[in-house]
């Protein structure tokens, strides 16, 4: 902040009177802060499908499933995961601008000290005046200057606060970025429990046709089976291998995924999550508690929220450059040449008092910045209510996913327990005459399918169960931020998420 200037005394008086008038004429202002919108309160979760429940949503919601495999990874991804360790790099950096902010509240100082040789003007003056020669000398010129902004419309006060919610909306960003984590780290961990499963039915379905191909085998050489019926045995048994190549490629993929995750190179050898081949269960009903709480911690939404807050505090320091600044400045220096006369008092100059900058006639320049700040929160108010619509239309969609889903789980349940009887009753049938072996085969082959597709849709089950919790805003949620200015101000970041 520069240092005022200072006038004769008159100047000054006069200065300080039309001061007087200014602020008179100026105190009708009244700082721009427009009501935010509210969204109405709609209740996403009205009607909620079977197999959920309006209970709330725990924050780790992973532990759920009661695998402490699952919850050891998560924990050790929210801990070690690299785009994680940059969001709360960002959210100390917005911290620390908060301080930066709170900074210009207080008076700066400038302290200076000038040392040059030479000849000064006065020096020139005088030699002329007694028609003599000036020597060459050194000059020192100390001095030190005092300002401060009295902070009359609010601006300073309106940074602060526009640098508070800028450090919340960076929260906010890394408490999405916690539930991103969460639920790519679940996801990454059931996809490989899931293509484990996957691969352990389909070793289970060659054992059998290899079994099956043997005994046909026997009855071809004893003339009961034809070669026809033991190549389609055998076309069988090809179809059955060929599946378990990629299977394995895709559940090592999961594995890679999982360790980056997890911040690391590779997972150790023989972890749970490279040898894990059951599907981790949720034995109880989905919590997904208050549908309108719900939308309120995502933080998405209150990401939107404070960049709304931010964009309408913007309107309002851009607004008070209109009006004049006030500043109370003091400073003190010395009107000698010579060092050991630096401290003389007859060579001691200060000065104090205000100094009032106004930007006129001229405001074509500051009120197009407060029309574009105004424009930009409306940007910022369309956002907010995108932000909700956006994520209402995802629990939704969710539901109606999970929904879908658990009815064609349960179809398929149901059609593997009717495969399994065929089979059976194919077997018996064939071993009593009634039906031929390609009947066998055929029952063989639809319940080879059915077990894949029911295993697949275990995996699937799960997917839309994460989907779900991530929808809601589970996994993550942070209270109110100490910011470094609550030592002066007494006050957190303001937080509109709703502890479950």
């Amino acid at each position: 902040m520069g240092s005022p200037s200072f006038f004769p005394r008159h100047g000054r008086l006069s200065l300080l009177g039309v001061a007087v008038a200014l602020l008179a004429g100026c105190s009708s202002w009244i700082a721009h802060t427009p009501a935010q919108p509210h969204p109405e309160r709609i209740n996403a979760l009205s009607h909620l499908p079977q197999g959920v429940s309006a209970q709330a949503l725990p924050e780790r919601w992973w532990q759920l499933y009661n695998d402490p495999q699952l919850d050891a990874l998560v924990q050790k991804a929210l801990l070690h995961n690299r785009d994680l360790a940059a969001a709360q790099a960002h959210v100390q950096a917005m911290l620390a601008g908060i301080q930066q902010a709170d900074a210009e509240r207080w008076p700066s100082t400038q302290a200076s000290l000038g040392a040059a040789y030479g000849k000064t003007a006065d020096d020139q003056t005088l030699a002329k005046a007694t028609d003599s020669h000036a020597p060459s000398e050194w000059a020192f010129n100390p001095g030190f200057e005092l300002a401060y902004q009295v902070d009359v419309w609010g601006q300073v006060q309106r940074t602060i606060e526009r640098a508070q919610v800028q450090a919340a909306a960076a929260q906010a960003a890394e408490d999405l970025l916690l539930i991103t984590v969460a639920a790519q780290t679940t996801r990454a961990y059931v996809n490989a429990c899931a293509l484990g499963a996957r691969a352990k039915v389909q070793r289970h379905s060659l054992d059998v046709v290899a079994h099956s191909l043997a005994l046909s085998d026997r009855q071809r050489q004893a003339g009961v089976v034809t070669d026809l019926e033991y190549s389609r045995m055998q076309a069988l048994q090809g179809e059955t291998q060929a599946l378990l190549p990629m299977l394995e490629a895709r559940r090592q993929a999961a594995l890679y995924e999982l360790a980056m995750l997890t911040g690391v190179a590779d997972l150790e050898q023989g972890s749970g999550a490279a040898t894990c081949e059951v599907v981790p269960q949720l034995n109880a009903e989905l919590p997904v508690g208050d549908g309108w709480q719900l939308l309120a911690r995502r933080p998405d939404v209150r990401q939107a929220e404070r960049a709304l807050q931010a964009a309408t505090l913007q309107v309002d320091i851009v607004q008070a450059d209109l009006y004049p600044k006030v500043t109370f400045g003091a400073s003190v220096s010395s009107s000698t040449n010579k060092p050991h006369e630096l401290g003389d008092n007859r060579a001691v100059m200060f000065g104090i008092g205000p100094l009032i900058t106004w930007q006129f006639p001229n405001w074509q320049a500051n009120r197009a910045r407060v029309k574009q700040a105004r424009a930009l929160e409306q940007v910022e108010v369309a956002q907010f209510e995108a932000s909700v619509l956006k994520a209402l239309k995802e629990v939704r969609q969710a539901l109606a996913l999970y929904d879908g889903e658990r009815q064609r789980h349960a179809a398929l349940s149901r059609a593997l327990d009717s495969s399994r009887q065929a089979y059976k009753l194919a077997q018996f049938n064939y071993d009593a005459g009634s039906i031929d072996f390609l009947d066998v085969l055929d029952s063989e082959r639809e319940l080879i399918r059915l077990q894949a597709t029911r295993a697949d849709a275990d995996g699937q089950l799960l997917q839309r169960q994460i989907g779900l919790f991530r929808a809601l805003g589970g996994g993550w949620q942070s209270g109110a931020v100490e910011t470094p200015a609550a030592a002066h101000t007494h006050a957190s970041i303001p937080s509109s998420g709703t502890q479950p």
